[in-house]
């Protein structure tokens, strides 16, 4: 069951901002950053896939590496109107999104958004998301907040493309 997931994550920090070009719709061009840390939290491969449509789902890893339960709450992003925490239900073989309050995740693990389980949803897109864009996303945890680059993929992605190597 999605409401049983052991996730705290609530440790987000402003981190530096990359130089970046950045379109009207808040997209940005060039290379992103990988990581994300505030408070021992770390956010580390986030990525979406592109779409026309009005909707994505991003996905990354949590890692807590604090001494303390951090809590994911959800997010913000000028991308999008609204950005929740929600669970990917399989029922008949179609995935359903269901709404989650927030995920704790206690000191020294991890918990990762992917296709299969967890994803921040964005809804109310201002613009197409292409291959190769990058998207900041604010990631809030109930220590403060964390600025993500989401790495754009295929519209078909599996998982992030520089997923395996360490940072």
């Amino acid at each position: 069951m999605l409401a049983n997931f052991a996730v705290s994550c609530s440790l987000l920090a402003a981190l530096s901002v990359p130089a970046f070009s950045e379109d009207a719709a808040g997209h940005h061009h060039g290379e992103a950053e990988h990581v994300s840390e505030l408070g021992g939290v770390r956010i580390v491969h986030a990525w979406t896939r592109a779409t026309e449509d009005e909707e994505a789902l991003v996905f990354f890893e949590l890692e807590n590496g604090s001494d303390k339960t951090v809590t994911l709450i959800g997010g913000e992003s000028e991308a999008a109107s609204a950005v929740a925490l929600v669970g990917i239900d399989f029922k008949g073989g179609e995935a359903k999104l269901v709404p989650l309050p927030q995920v704790p995740v206690k000191p020294g693990s991890e918990l990762h958004l992917d296709p299969e389980s967890l994803a921040l949803q964005l809804t109310g897109l201002t613009a197409p998301l292409k291959q190769g864009d990058v998207v900041e996303v604010e990631v809030q945890l109930d220590l403060g907040h964390l600025d993500v680059d989401v790495e754009v993929e295929a519209a078909d992605a599996k998982g992030h493309s520089h997923a395996g190597h360490s940072h």
